[in-house]
């Protein structure tokens, strides 16, 4: 593995407390994922976030995200709904279920549910990072990414993060919920999402649970897209000399992304810029990834806008890119 990247990792998970077996495992999840991004050359898709830490979401993102996603959604369905899927598939004794999913015009997140089929508490480990916030479950749910690119076919840029595994309301019951993130430049008509494992500590017996299995979900991408699209159309040069254009600003009902594209590349060929996004009430969303193709970027600011609430077009100030402001509203 690359130094910086495996610096940026112990960087990312010094404020977690993982025993180094968990720490060797997201090792190994990102070289592994690094490999394949490699080997990928015919398809765009990613699967895998590049922030790929975030996928182990019973570790990393129990420190980083506390309940965000649980913040952001309840804001969101004071006023609006979902798509229903009712979808369920069963396998090793445990039933994963696509309740419903947010649509917008390329970003959709799941909703859903997995579940114990004898019907005893599914009481996954329950982390509390900080003194007076509510506790992450400890789960995760893995995807099969190779499966998902051989049955989608597609040559799309975009992305997927997640699940994130919300925290355990009544831990008496037999199932916990969950949030899936997809991002797709241009969706196809219908979509593909395969589990192979669900992996947890059970408190009742003090032992790590490895279910092995299939749970395929394909599901029709028909939705009436609901969030906001703010046009932008202006191009910045970057300290490197790079000139980009910025196209348009996404806010969807659970997070926020940016497209554009490169004009003129960098110093060396370099894509690399950063960008923030800042709101008229003071606060400042972070890049959190940035996925790129032959013709074009697109950033993801923070997930679930950071457990501020769902954010909209009359919301956000500007645009933030190294020593240049883009300002998005009069």
């Amino acid at each position: 593995m690359d130094d910086k990247l495996k610096q940026a990792i112990d960087r990312r998970m010094a404020g977690a407390a993982l025993p180094e077996a968990s720490k060797a495992r997201i090792l190994q999840a990102v070289t592994g994922g690094k490999e394949r991004r490699r080997m990928k050359t015919k398809r765009r898709m990613i699967l895998v976030a590049a922030a790929v830490l975030l996928l182990i979401t019973g570790c990393v993102a129990a420190a980083v995200y506390l309940d965000w996603a649980r913040q952001t959604m309840d804001d969101w369905e004071q006023d609006h709904g979902g798509t229903p899927l009712n979808l369920s598939q069963s396998d090793g004794g445990y039933t994963i279920t696509f309740d419903e999913m947010y649509g917008s015009t390329r970003t959709v997140y799941i909703k859903g549910t997995v579940s114990r089929d004898d019907g005893k508490p599914l009481r996954a480990e329950q982390v509390t990072e900080d003194p007076g916030t509510i506790p992450r479950t400890q789960m995760d749910l893995v995807t099969d990414d190779k499966a998902m690119l051989d049955v989608n076919e597609t040559d799309i840029l975009g992305g997927a993060s997640g699940p994130y595994v919300l925290p355990d309301a009544d831990q008496d019951d037999n199932e916990v919920e969950f949030v899936y993130e997809m991002y797709l430049e241009e969706w196809p008509e219908e979509y593909t999402v395969i589990f192979n494992m669900i992996f947890y500590m059970d408190t009742d017996t003090g032992k790590y649970e490895m279910i092995k299995g299939n749970w395929t979900f394909t599901f029709p991408t028909e939705w009436e897209p609901v969030d906001e699209i703010l046009t932008i159309d202006r191009q910045v040069t970057l300290p490197n000399g790079a000139v980009v254009q910025l196209d348009n600003l996404y806010l969807a009902p659970l997070g926020i992304s940016l497209d554009g594209r490169f004009l003129q590349l960098g110093q060396d060929n370099s894509r690399a810029f950063y960008v923030q996004l800042q709101l008229k009430n003071g606060e400042m969303l972070w890049q959190r990834s940035k996925s790129s193709g032959s013709e074009g970027f697109e950033i993801q600011f923070e997930e679930f806008n950071r457990g501020l609430g769902h954010i909209g077009i009359d919301d956000v100030q500007a645009l933030m890119i190294g020593d240049t402001t883009v300002p998005l509203s009069e």
